[in-house]
């Protein structure tokens, strides 16, 4: 599974940003589309084309508007590949873990961040 995962991230690290079809919540909505078969970001995705427009979809947070989407049991502790949502300056991200840290999509790539989730779910 990590090797998926490494490969997963080198093929998508440089896609240009787009809201609402490449960003941090569609990249990790993706993950989970490849490894489990399952969109989390479904019935998101087309719906925002700014930040503007993401912001006012997860006015409620992340994990509030996203978790309900997500067939997996949440857990207290996250292995390799599951999706999470951490706070980056004060904003809930979607995150996949790898190793001891985070990764999460920006506009000019990959993130890694060493922290606790707020959300993390997986088998």
């Amino acid at each position: 599974m990590m090797q998926q995962l490494d490969d997963y991230v080198q093929r998508t690290a440089l896609l240009p940003w787009e809201w609402g079809v490449q960003d941090c919540t569609i990249w990790v909505a993706d993950w989970c589309l490849l490894r489990w078969g399952f969109d989390p970001a479904c019935r998101f995705r087309g719906r925002y084309r700014s930040a503007a427009g993401a912001h006012h979809l997860t006015a409620c947070g992340l994990v509030v508007r996203v978790g309900p989407e997500i067939p997996l049991p949440r857990k207290p502790v996250a292995g390799d590949g599951d999706p999470g949502v951490i706070d980056i300056t004060g904003r809930q991200v979607a995150a996949i873990r790898s190793g001891s840290h985070w990764l999460f999509r920006t506009p000019r790539g990959v993130g890694m961040a060493r922290r606790d989730a707020i959300a993390i779910w997986g088998e």
